[in-house]
């Protein structure tokens, strides 16, 4: 069975995260092709065991936001006094 970068051995439906991009994912397969094993996640990508970190599964329930609070949040967003002069400076 093929382990993370801790050491922890690596399952099917373990949930994963690739160190080098923080790409999280649920292990849907293990494979050896061409003498290497291979993690595929549920991206359909195919990832070195070692280039992987199990973690906690966390699932975060859904806010809710009301109507006025998101006019808020993009009243807010709105950028005000845009200066559109493109005239060019001389570089050399």
């Amino acid at each position: 069975m093929p382990t993370d970068i801790n050491n922890k051995e690596l399952h099917v439906n373990s949930y994963v995260r690739y160190i080098n991009t923080g790409t999280k994912g649920t292990v849907k397969d293990i494979k050896e092709e061409n003498g290497k094993i291979w993690v595929i996640l549920d991206n359909d990508l195919m990832y070195n065991p070692k280039m992987l970190e199990i973690i906690e599964h966390k699932k975060y329930a859904k806010s809710e936001i009301n109507e006025e609070e998101i006019e808020k949040m993009l009243d807010d967003e709105k950028i005000t006094d845009i200066d559109v002069d493109i005239e060019t400076c001389g570089a050399g």
